[in-house]
């Protein structure tokens, strides 16, 4: 049941910095002291929830110290705005369901950690590792959430003696969460602004290149129109009817991306014109394989847009297997795999190409 509460301003600050401090603390004013440093010390509710409650149009400010009546007219204001600098005295006004802002939904990441096996390439600049699927790539608003990064710094650590300080490890680019495959991470600075460039979308285009100089190639096992009862006079189905019916082999998608889901809601991307601030995106695919209603599809990525090969295989009638949030059919993990990565050394300048083999739940399904 949702509860009004207004909290005093001791000592000025930001919106999100007081409720950070403040909220979890009175919420929990009728636990035991140890119940409430633990609520005060959530990380979780102290970043990602904290921010939600703002945008959700949940949050009342009044700059003004005094006692004047409010409601939702008066003296308060609706605040949507998490850097708002409260002056001292000022009141904030929240509506608050305690039971669901506390609610944890836990997460379901493997334990991992890296050893030689994932280490597909290494020397002074670079390392390149074949990330398993179900582990986030880099860190989250969850402080004790690991991650692939964190991984590769303990792995490097080790190597180098842990009584020394932890080695640098930069993230370059990232994969989603259940995606696997090859990803790479700088081991000097020096290095960085080579990478970046090669995996720069935006600097190709500028540069009048048709590709980024990184090269990746992905896998990925879709259902087919049929199999996934999609109807054929949709245009998906029209579209997955045509690929999986053997009338063409290979195709290309490309158009303007961008979000097109809300803040407070899971982070989808879709269609959003270039003049509304959609950044243009091209994928070419090629079917390898189609069996029992599912197409094995490889995707190279000319551009390197957020879910930019799920939003694509989606918009042709082909989700990906387990890619539930673009149409795909439920299973054990989103059937997408980076498999193979090709770029110049950042800095000797040769060309280095890096593969990751498929793991067995793709073998097995196809």
């Amino acid at each position: 049941m949702s509860q009004e509460i207004v909290l005093a301003v001791q000592n000025a600050a930001t919106l999100n910095e007081f409720l950070r401090r403040e909220l979890p603390k009175l919420l929990g004013a009728e636990e035991s002291p140890q119940a409430q440093e633990s609520a005060a010390a959530n990380s979780a509710v102290s970043n990602s929830k904290i921010r939600r409650l703002i945008f959700s149009q949940n949050v009342w400010v009044s700059q003004a110290p005094s006692q004047a009546q409010d409601a939702r007219g008066g003296a308060f204001f609706l605040c949507k705005n998490p850097s708002l600098f409260l002056k001292k005295n000022a009141r904030v006004k929240v509506f608050i369901d305690k039971e669901k802002f506390f609610y944890q939904k836990e997460n379901d990441d493997i334990k991992f950690e890296l050893d030689d096996s994932r280490v597909l390439y290494e020397d002074d600049a670079i390392i390149v590792v074949n990330k398993p699927p179900r582990f986030p790539s880099e860190a989250t608003f969850a402080r004790d959430r690991d991650n692939l990064q964190a991984a590769a710094v303990r792995y490097l650590h080790k190597k180098i003696g842990l009584e020394k300080n932890p080695p640098y490890c930069g993230m370059v680019h990232r994969l989603d969460r259940d995606t696997s495959g090859v990803i790479l991470f700088s081991k000097q600075r020096a290095a960085n602004a080579a990478l970046f460039a090669a995996f720069d979308s935006s600097g190709a285009e500028l540069a009048g290149k048709s590709e980024r100089a990184a090269q990746k190639i992905y896998a990925a096992i879709c259902a087919s129109a049929g199999s996934f009862g999609l109807a054929n006079n949709s245009s998906h189905g029209q579209k997955a009817a045509a690929i999986f019916g053997q009338e063409k082999d290979s195709f290309s998608v490309q158009n303007y991306l961008g979000r097109v889901s809300p803040k407070s809601q899971a982070a989808k991307w879709g269609f959003v014109p270039k003049e509304k601030g959609g950044k243009f995106a091209r994928t070419d695919f090629k079917i390898l394989q189609k069996k029992d209603g599912l197409v094995f599809v490889q995707a190279k990525l000319l551009t390197g847009r957020t879910h930019q090969i799920r939003v694509h295989l989606a918009q042709s009638g082909l989700p990906i297997l387990g890619d539930v949030l673009y149409g795909g059919r439920p299973a054990e993990r989103i059937f997408l795999h980076a498999h193979v990565l090709d770029l110049p050394h950042p800095i000797s300048g040769q060309p280095l190409h890096f593969e990751a083999p498929l793991p067995p739940e793709f073998s097995a399904l196809l």
